[in-house]
């Protein structure tokens, strides 16, 4: 047995050729907080696709650490963006509005200010909850 950390390590030194056994080592391990943030970092369409399929059961852990920490540690728009559209893309509005509140509403970094994704997360809620 190896290391999962070091084993993450020698995956994430790899930038793009290893991503499906970053991505098992993780999971196996419970590693998803560093999941989240490389996903974060790597802004990969088809990683994140990978990563939120339906069939994915470790996808709410994955969801839950990319909200709860990887990106409000973020202060790089780009990653913000491809985060956002993954999310979008993967039809999740539910966890989108809370990855949305999560920047715009909680954190005080520069994103808090940002109309697009102001008018992004009003948007997703009257999408999502025609009740609101």
């Amino acid at each position: 047995d190896r290391d999962p950390h070091l084993a993450y390590t020698a995956y994430k030194r790899a930038w793009g050729s290893c991503d499906a056994a970053l991505v098992d080592v993780t999971n196996r391990n419970g590693l998803f907080r560093l999941q989240a943030r490389y996903l974060v970092e790597r802004q990969s369409p088809e990683l994140w696709e990978l990563v939120l399929q339906s069939d994915n059961k470790h996808r709410r852990n994955v969801i839950d650490q990319v909200v709860s920490t990887a990106l409000p540690e973020c202060s790089n728009a780009d990653e913000v963006s491809a985060t956002v559209k993954a999310f979008i893309s993967a039809d999740l509005p539910n966890e989108l509005i809370e990855l949305l509140e999560k920047i715009v509403l909680h954190k005080s970094a520069d994103f808090s200010k940002n109309k697009n994704l102001q008018n992004l997360l009003i948007l997703t809620a009257i999408k999502a909850d025609k009740s609101r």
